[in-house]
């Protein structure tokens, strides 16, 4: 069941929303509940469930030898008591990292996930996962290869939406793996937008909440085009998007915006 926040309107007319989007909640866990565990984790993906999330969108990126990983950064010094690049690590050596430490003494232990075995928690926590491509510049088709052979194995129940900033990346994705949502990243909406999203087969918009802009908002949400904006931590600015037709938030916090039912101001 799609998980929406107070106040907002939900439904949308049968056939306006194109594959994932027409069933998605109004919240997605950003990194899974990356504000209250540290990201990318089982932990965080644990804990998005528990604060009532269904959806969380995680980054996935290639080790050393070709196995499709759960790591934001190309860098392993921020997030792990590694160091050097991720690409330059095996699997192994990758899973032999404390991802959590950073985050909190509490969290030691947390490892670097592979996908495989990130599809096996969210299908046991029944939890839809946004798969967003993170290649390293040059290696897009080793990571959409790495990507479509672990989907591929998978015995995977809940929805899954692929998306990337990288141009080469989705165009990969539109050709490997053609009958997944894919959506197209972007900071702020550009105003050549359909045309970016038609030259890569996506489906969906997702823009930054640094670059809200409401007069691009309605001509995007206007034209049938799931939106969607990262990463907003408050309920108003969230209650106002969705308000304004944007389709998902993605947020560190989905307790705050699904249980925090505050009226929202109206201007």
């Amino acid at each position: 069941m799609a998980r929406d926040i107070p106040g907002t309107p939900t439904g949308t007319p049968p056939g306006t929303l194109p594959s994932v989007y027409g069933s998605m909640s109004q919240v997605i866990a950003h990194r899974g509940a990356s504000g209250s565990a540290p990201e990318n984790t089982a932990a965080a993906m644990t804990e998005a469930v528990k604060q009532g999330a269904d959806w969380a969108e995680v980054d996935v990126t290639i080790s050393a030898d070709g196995h499709a990983v759960i790591f934001h950064d190309n860098n392993l010094n921020r997030c792990s008591n590694g160091n050097g690049l991720v690409i330059q690590k095996t699997l192994k050596e990758l899973e032999e990292l404390d991802a959590g430490s950073w985050f909190s003494p509490f969290c030691a232990g947390e490892k670097i996930l592979s996908l495989d075995a990130l599809l096996q928690l969210a299908d046991q926590l029944d939890l839809n996962l946004n798969l967003e491509i993170k290649p390293t510049i040059g290696r897009e088709a080793e990571t959409v290869w790495a990507i479509q052979q672990t989907l591929a194995r998978a015995s995977f129940g809940p929805s899954i939406l692929l998306s990337s900033f990288n141009y080469f990346a989705l165009k990969e994705a539109q050709s490997l793996l053609p009958h997944y949502t894919r959506a197209l990243n972007v900071e702020a909406i550009p105003s050549d937008w359909q045309d970016r999203l038609d030259s890569v087969g996506a489906e969906g918009l997702h823009f930054a909440s640094d670059f809200i802009d409401y007069n691009m908002i309605e001509e995007v949400v206007n034209a049938g085009t799931p939106l969607a904006c990262y990463t907003v931590n408050d309920f108003e600015t969230a209650q106002k998007l969705l308000r304004a037709g944007v389709s998902a938030v993605f947020t560190d916090y989905p307790d705050r915006l699904l249980l925090d039912a505050r009226p929202v101001s109206q201007h």
